[in-house]
């Protein structure tokens, strides 16, 4: 396996390249993708994740999200494909974190809308809306009958 000229040699840097082409589209951090690799029986070490991850980043395979101030990068793969996350809004869940692509015909009205009428043009890959989701709203609202009674 190459990778932008680097060989893929060993065990772990295969894995991380693995992990990302059995799941394409989750965004990770290289702490998730850690856990992730140690719970299928690899055993591998952060700082080798780092450096597979900077390579891979290098080469166009993944891409790196810096989502907020103060918080771990993600990443995604999208195997030399600088488009995608370039077409559709991101939603964060800012209870359980996870971040969701969402295709949305009124999303893409308001970014119309911003471009036509505002001269604005919005970055689909680094738009992300914070909120709560389902689930989380279930088990919050879960909590709150509990605690109330």
């Amino acid at each position: 396996m190459r990778t932008n000229g680097n060989n893929y040699h060993t065990k772990q840097r295969a894995a991380v390249l693995s992990y990302f082409q059995r799941h394409p589209s989750v965004h990770l951090t290289a702490e998730e993708l850690t856990d992730a690799l140690r719970a299928e029986g690899t055993s591998i070490g952060r700082s080798t994740i780092y450096r597979a991850l900077d390579t891979l980043c290098e080469a166009g395979i993944i891409r790196r999200f810096q989502l907020s101030q103060g918080e771990g990068a993600c990443y995604q793969y999208i195997d030399g494909d600088a488009e995608i996350c370039r077409t559709h809004f991101h939603l964060k869940c800012l209870v359980c974190g996870t971040l969701y692509h969402v295709d949305c015909a009124q999303l893409e009205a308001l970014a119309a809308h911003l471009g036509k009428q505002h001269n604005f043009t919005v970055d689909y890959a680094k738009t992300v809306l914070y909120g709560t989701c389902e689930p989380c709203r279930r088990a919050l609202a879960a909590q709150a009958h509990v605690q109330k009674n």
